[in-house]
């Protein structure tokens, strides 16, 4: 048998067992739902393999999906022991992720606080407020002249929007700006030209669609179980 035949035999026979294997996995887009429960880490998220599913587990949860925000006041296994913060990576409530956030980014740590993933791909867009402190110039103007005499710096606390992005396959995250953005797209030569040719004033806006242009100009595929061995371990 001629050797181009015998290749083209193999190739044919293997093409079933490749469909099948594209079966067990979906194109990560907005709709994607993954599987609710807490995830231990960006790997058992990237897996879409929770380490623990909520029937398994007790907790006391707030969630609201438009916001996309999220509290816990507990969460435990069945033997009544609460899992330890330092070890939760996020959790995913009716298939959407949500991964949490650090002390230094919330008021009050008595609680868990979650931000939903707005955005899901390659790279996810997530945000959250947080509470600041700084300093503003105030000044005593002298009636008669409309000039100030006295300047000082008051301390003033206020709330501010803090845009993050993940990358979801090495675990990269910072604010979303040009640097942390360009440090996460060097794959895509065009998309890494693009965003380094912008100005540095370039707003959040603007770097945010160009997250959502290389998402969708380099796709990433998650596991999906198989309904059998979801049914299995419930």
């Amino acid at each position: 048998m001629p050797a181009r035949q015998r290749l083209l035999i193999g190739l044919l026979l293997a093409l079933p067992m490749w469909a099948a294997a594209q079966v067990d996995s979906a194109q990560l887009k907005a709709a994607f739902r993954f599987e609710d429960g807490v995830y231990l880490s960006l790997e058992a998220l990237r897996n879409n393999q929770p380490d623990y599913r909520w029937n398994d587990l007790g907790a006391k949860l707030a969630a609201n999906a438009e916001s996309y925000r999220a509290q816990a006041e507990y969460i435990r296994s069945r033997d009544g022991a609460e899992l330890p913060r330092a070890q939760i990576w996020g959790m995913v409530l009716d298939g959407l992720p949500y991964i949490l956030l650090p002390d230094e980014a919330v008021k009050d740590t008595s609680v868990l606080h979650f931000a939903g993933l707005r955005v899901r791909g390659r790279i996810c867009y997530y945000e959250f407020e947080r509470e600041v402190e700084r300093l503003v110039e105030i000044k005593a103007y002298n009636p008669l002249t409309g000039r100030p005499f006295r300047r000082g710096n008051i301390s003033k606390r206020e709330i501010i929007n803090e845009a993050r992005i993940l990358h979801l396959i090495t675990g990269q995250h910072g604010p979303l700006d040009q640097r942390t953005l360009i440090g996460m797209i060097g794959d895509d030569t065009k998309m890494y030209r693009t965003v380094d040719e912008l100005p540095e004033t370039a707003s959040t806006d603007m770097l945010y669609k160009c997250v959502l242009i290389y998402d969708d100009r380099n796709p990433v595929y998650i596991p999906v179980p198989k309904k059998e061995e979801t049914k299995s371990k419930k």
